[in-house]
């Protein structure tokens, strides 16, 4: 039985989301460098295609830096009787916590081997408040069908293969810059502007291995600059 469950985002206090705040600025980033005039539908390259080559670049992006400050906190409501749930599309595993607002407590999420020893079969369980939980590939399984109409909130790591494709907001800005340079790369491909194209190109991969390395400070920080011993894991 396919699951569907509805997740809202929590709502919170906006940051200016600055110059390249949605997918429509980053294809006026490309216009301004292509220097073709407006693009639109029938252009070489299209709207159409820049953005596209924009999503890619994205994605790209997501893989290489393995975005681990990118926490989304999401909510649902329980059903009586059901303890099966679908995780949010843009669910990426890693550290996950879930909370029952509604009672006030934190449910502890159990691996699942460890879960089936004990909850062989949750819905054969009375109906109560549930207060164990584990990950089974797509779903979020509680130990027993919920009592009544909880709110859970779900705080994860998400994907860049979001629920909408053109949605930019959760990338640092200079990420947005980072995805405009391989869309203008392209773009010169699509031209058949070999030497502009290849000057981009230099440009999208100099700056992922810029990010890579202060991604790599970044962590060598968080780790006080000393090798993790294998039992701190």
């Amino acid at each position: 039985m396919a699951l569907t469950t509805t997740w809202t985002e929590q709502s919170v206090v906006d940051f200016t989301a600055g110059t390249l705040s949605t997918i429509s600025d980053c294809v006026t980033e490309v216009e301004s460098k292509l220097k073709r005039g407006t693009l639109g539908a029938s252009t070489t390259p299209s709207t159409t295609e820049v953005q596209r080559w924009l999503i890619r670049a994205k994605e790209e992006l997501a893989e290489i830096k393995n975005y681990t400050w990118s926490r989304k906190y999401v909510y649902a409501t329980t059903t009586a009787g059901t303890f099966r749930y679908a995780l949010p599309a843009d669910y990426h595993g890693g550290d996950v916590s879930l909370r029952d607002l509604t009672n006030d407590k934190t449910i502890p999420i159990w691996p699942m081997i460890g879960f089936d020893s004990k909850y062989p079969d949750p819905a054969g369980a009375d109906n109560n408040i549930p207060d164990v939980a584990c990950i089974r590939g797509r779903e979020l399984w509680l130990n027993c069908p919920a009592l009544a109409a909880y709110t859970y909130e779900l705080e994860y790591n998400r994907t860049g293969d979001d629920s909408t494709s053109t949605d930019f907001s959760w990338l640092p800005e200079i990420d947005r810059f980072r995805c405009c340079d391989f869309a203008i790369y392209q773009s010169f491909l699509a031209l058949h502007q070999w030497d502009a194209a290849g000057l981009y190109k230099q440009e999208w991969m100099f700056n992922l291995e810029k990010a890579r390395r202060a991604d790599g400070r970044q962590k060598w920080a968080g780790l006080n600059y000393h090798c993790p011993l294998w039992f701190e894991g």
